[in-house]
């Protein structure tokens, strides 16, 4: 999938937009993808990632979904967000192109 597809079906509006491309404009690559091993290596992120994908989720929704802890469960959504995988807006839980991507580019079922 590419990056025109990906930002099609992303969920961000303009504002959100600038401020993930803000974000995200200066990242050293090679450091974010260690980060990004390490961190997707928990099934539990990957499954948050997924049950977000190209929906908007609302922290209740989420915490139904999935049998953990709040603080858990918010500890899980922080390091997704660190890694500009996922963004929690004013509507909800949202992935960000770099989440879609990693959900429809690398991560297989």
């Amino acid at each position: 999938m590419d990056i025109k597809e990906i930002l099609k079906i992303c969920k961000l509006t303009e504002e959100e937009m600038n401020d993930y491309l803000r974000l995200t404009k200066d990242i050293d690559h090679k450091e974010d993808h260690k980060r990004a091993y390490r961190t997707m290596m928990n099934p539990t992120r990957r499954e948050l990632l997924k049950f977000i994908g190209t929906n908007i989720r609302t922290f209740k929704e989420i915490n139904n979904k999935f049998e953990e802890d709040k603080q858990q469960l918010k500890y899980h959504l922080s390091m997704l967000t660190q890694l500009f995988y996922v963004m929690d807006t004013k509507t909800g839980w949202k992935a960000t192109p770099r989440g879609i991507g990693f959900l429809k580019n690398t991560l297989v079922d």
